[in-house]
């Protein structure tokens, strides 16, 4: 029995709508999942009516990416199981999306500078009223005008961190957003550790934050060199174990739909049933 815990629909930056994701989760044979659109929580009504309408066993787990900031490297923090009517949380969630449009428009005009076309109106349209504009959205523009083979190639040549476009956000830190979390009843994990390149970073966090869980199996970890044994990590700090695909649907990056990255239902049973350590 599989399980997915990171997804992305078009409620953030993901290609697919929820009634979408819920149909490749079907297919798939995937048991249960979580979507977790960056900073809103607007999908999971409408997979929910997906579900109850269709009368499909599919188990479907309310969640969250808060996207934060710890000593200048992007960390992502996994929200789980909370109260989505929360107003802390909501408007933590709310000020992030205002800060996602500060920083779209500083890259679309370092992207314009470097000599390609692009609009803050165009990026709009191609997120189709997406509370949480990203990176995805610029780079998906650019290949529709034909000026990039896929969304990766952007990333690797204009908008990656280190990259000419790359501008960062202002963001509030891993600590904050997990205190939220808990004060709004939910559980949080540290995302895709691997994507944070480098270890001792990781176990600092794993240390200061009270996180309740890490996501252990992510597509990240394929590109590892040597890979690291994240769950012995996760084992040693006494936490439960998360997984997902983290899928967005870019062509040129890998999982283009569910089931491609597998994880075992079983693995991530914890995050499902909502424990807490």
């Amino acid at each position: 029995m599989l399980a997915d815990l990171h997804i992305h629909t078009t409620f953030s930056d993901g290609v697919y709508t929820p009634e979408k994701i819920i149909a490749q989760a079907r297919v798939s044979g995937i048991a249960a999942i979580a979507i977790t659109d960056h900073d809103n929580i607007q999908a999971y009504d409408r997979a929910a009516r997906t579900i109850h309408f269709r009368h499909l066993g599919i188990q479907l787990i309310r969640g969250v990416e808060i996207d934060t900031d710890y000593k200048g490297k992007d960390v992502h923090v996994l929200g789980y199981h909370f109260d989505p009517e929360n107003q802390p949380l909501l408007q933590a969630m709310a000020w992030t999306r205002v800060g996602r449009i500060t920083r779209i428009r500083k890259i679309i005009q370092k992207i314009n500078q470097l000599g390609y076309p692009i609009t803050l109106e165009e990026v709009r349209e191609e997120a189709h009223g997406s509370k949480s504009l990203g990176r995805p959205h610029i780079a998906r523009v650019l290949v529709k005008k034909g000026l990039f083979s896929h969304t990766q190639a952007v990333f690797d040549a204009l908008i990656a961190s280190g990259r000419p476009a790359y501008c960062r956000q202002v963001k509030m830190q891993p600590k904050e957003a997990v205190d939220l979390l808990h004060r709004a009843g939910g559980i949080a994990f540290l995302a895709h550790p691997a994507e944070i390149g480098n270890p001792d970073l990781v176990e600092e966090l794993l240390d200061r934050v009270p996180f309740d869980g890490m996501e252990v199996w992510h597509p990240s970890i394929l590109k590892e060199k040597p890979p690291h044994d994240w769950l012995q990590v996760a084992k040693n700090h006494g936490l439960l174990t998360s997984g997902g695909s983290d899928l967005h649907g870019n062509p040129g990056r890998f999982p283009l739909h569910l089931g491609e990255f597998p994880i075992s239902y079983e693995n991530v049973k914890g995050v499902i049933e909502g424990k807490k350590i």
